[in-house]
């Protein structure tokens, strides 16, 4: 009858978690499909751009759709440090040294965007570092329960 109850309450938290990361996942995709559309004279002006985009927001989706599902895992803590360093990777590869040169017809267009990529790297550097620490402490909460040691009383 527990072990009833106890499949029960997996599947139920399964079935949530599962729900939770498809409602993040279509919200995350419909702030993309909605932005699009605005962004579309940009993408004229650098037509590689979109391909690129869409694959990170489909990358970025199905780590975060993984990273929900294994929620209270230790496999939670992996993948955000994979969609971390997922994101400095893009912005490193996207971006290069920071500086963007486009031109169309006479115009001729420079964006120095080094200071936003200091700071955007440096944000998910400290997101690197935040599911690093969430992952030992969850380590070590885990040893703590696994181990039923009682205080040592002195005589």
């Amino acid at each position: 009858m527990v072990e009833e109850r106890k499949s029960k309450n997996i599947i139920k938290d399964v079935a949530f978690r599962i729900a939770k990361a498809t409602l993040k996942a279509i919200f995350v995709y419909l702030i993309y499909f909605l932005l699009a559309p605005l962004l579309a004279p940009l993408f004229e002006l650098i037509p590689s751009v979109m391909e690129s985009i869409e694959a990170f927001v489909a990358i970025y989706i199905a780590l975060m759709i993984i990273g929900d599902v294994t929620a209270r895992t230790i496999f939670e803590h992996i993948f955000r440090t994979a969609r971390a360093l997922f994101f400095m990777g893009y912005l490193l590869i996207s971006l290069g040294d920071g500086v963007i040169n486009t031109s169309y017809q006479n115009l001729s267009l420079t964006l120095d965007l080094t200071a936003f990529t200091t700071i955007a790297l440096s944000l998910s550097l400290l997101n690197v570092a935040t599911s690093i620490l969430q992952a030992i402490n969850f380590m070590n909460e885990k040893a703590e329960a696994a181990s039923d040691m009682q205080p040592i009383q002195s005589a």
